[in-house]
């Protein structure tokens, strides 16, 4: 499957630039990476060049006539990495197809770009309607044109627009989900993927959620088992599995087999750090964080970054009194967007944290030799209605960024704080970027993977990390 991922910063900025409102077309050239799974070749927008206006030979509602080397600096950053170039512009009077005129520019000029770059790999033309749609092509090293079968826009609003359908979902199954959020969402749900780390607390009830409104396919990770400590909180588990010591997965695959609304599963019983988790979750359309830990988080945010993905992290807090009581309990729901604020810059775990939690999972001797690690939280206690509260509230972001609903803009929340002493909940609007994730946007498979040595292919690198 051909795909394009922009991040939701790129799209609007984009938008605004090719309907300036003169009802002319305008052009940009998208700067990407890119991420090979499988059968599948996505492109991650790094950046986006907007041509300016009056460089344009000509502009006219139905053709835009533009100087190319224009793209010279894009064409020098792609030749060094092997990266693509997309070319985007608008058709203001919703003409749905490439014209005769787009089809003679597009020969002229990827032709021109393969004869640059010498890779056999390929690169993209794409075209915005009014309303915002995309939709595009790709031209192989011999000019072979593929369409592009999904375009996804990982923003404060999620849109996604598929030129094929590969899951089919039961109308019957769906009919009160139709009547709430309408059959194009549940349409969309059906074909899509999506990863939830963590199949414990919150995880098993983001799951119990997501099979129920007919996802296609679900990606579970988690590398522990049900034991009598947590099954009083994993939905679906039973006690034989504690006896078994069942991995949290199968049981979760279990469930969603039995629901019977034919959703895909991958499973993983393994960390969030191991490459073929990496490279299945930068697959996904979208990100569930259900983990206790900063390593785990931190990691989720760099495939975020680095594949254009919307990230739902979330957490419950419960702070016993030492007398039996509880002094406090709050769960945070936080929507992390490419190119914006972070869970690190936002607070949720600090550097010093992700590098004690990979220690202590790499090398338990390390931990003994270096006392001065920050100390890590070991699991709280946790109770499963303020579980189902959280889990719910992210399940409820997720569907508002598809299906906006709310008198409130996405664009204004970033977070959902719910204080349950207090009885309040309320959103949190955090909008400005990271320094340390920004320069990871739309990068896509680099060597070493995600810029961690750990997760390299290349044996030197590896030891050396290790």
């Amino acid at each position: 499957m051909n795909k394009i991922r922009f991040s939701g910063l790129q799209y609007n900025a984009l938008k605004t630039h090719l309907f300036p409102g003169d009802g002319c077309e305008a052009v940009a050239i998208a700067l990407c990476g890119r991420s090979r799974y499988g059968d599948n070749h996505t492109l991650t927008v790094q950046e986006v060049m907007h041509v300016p206006y009056e460089a344009c030979f000509e502009r006219k509602p139905d053709r835009v006539s533009w100087p190319t080397d224009v793209i010279n600096p894009l064409l020098e950053k792609a030749a060094k990495k092997n990266l693509a170039l997309v070319k985007i512009h608008c058709h203001p009077g919703y003409y749905e197809a490439f014209s005769d005129i787009d089809n003679y520019s597009d020969d002229r000029l990827f032709r021109s770009i393969h004869a640059w770059l010498q890779f056999d790999e390929p690169h993209a033309s794409c075209i915005m309607l009014p309303d915002g749609r995309l939709f595009g092509r790709f031209f192989d090293s011999d000019m072979t044109i593929h369409h592009i079968q999904q375009i996804t826009v990982a923003g404060s609003e999620i849109h996604q627009w598929h030129y094929s359908s590969e899951y089919a979902y039961n109308e019957k199954l769906q009919v009160r989900n139709l009547q709430a959020f309408g059959k194009r969402t549940i349409q969309l749900l059906s074909n899509m993927k999506i990863g939830v780390v963590g199949c414990s607390g919150t995880g098993s009830i983001v799951i119990e959620q997501l099979k129920r409104y007919g996802v296609g396919h679900l990606v579970l990770v988690d590398p522990d088992y049900v034991d009598f400590l947590n099954l009083n909180r994993i939905l679906c588990s039973i006690r034989v599995d504690a006896e078994r010591k069942t991995a949290k997965t199968i049981v979760m695959e279990r469930a969603i087999k039995e629901t019977g609304f034919n959703t895909l599963v991958t499973r993983f019983e393994k960390h969030v750090s191991a490459v073929d988790v990496v490279k299945e979750l930068a697959d996904c359309d979208i990100l569930f964080s259900c983990v206790d830990g900063a390593e785990g988080r931190h990691i989720l945010n760099l495939i975020s970054s680095f594949y254009n993905l919307v990230l739902i992290d979330m957490g419950v807090k419960l702070e016993a009194e030492e007398g039996g009581g509880i002094k406090d309990i709050h769960g945070c729901v936080h929507i992390v967007q490419p190119g914006g604020s972070s869970l690190l810059s936002r607070g949720q775990y600090s550097v010093e944290m992700v590098r004690s939690e990979a220690i202590r999972r790499a090398n338990s001797e390390e931990v003994k030799r270096n006392q001065y690690l920050a100390a890590v939280q070991e699991s709280s206690p946790a109770v499963i209605s303020i579980n189902m509260q959280v889990a719910a509230a992210a399940v409820n972001e997720f569907l508002a960024r598809l299906h906006p609903f709310r008198n409130v803009h996405n664009s204004d929340i970033d977070a959902v704080k719910i204080m349950f002493n207090d009885c309040v909940s309320y959103p949190e609007s955090l909008p400005d970027p990271c320094p340390f994730f920004l320069k990871y946007v739309g990068k896509g498979d680099i060597e070493p993977l995600l810029n961690n040595p750990e997760l390299s292919q290349n044996d030197e690198i590896f030891r050396k990390a290790v």
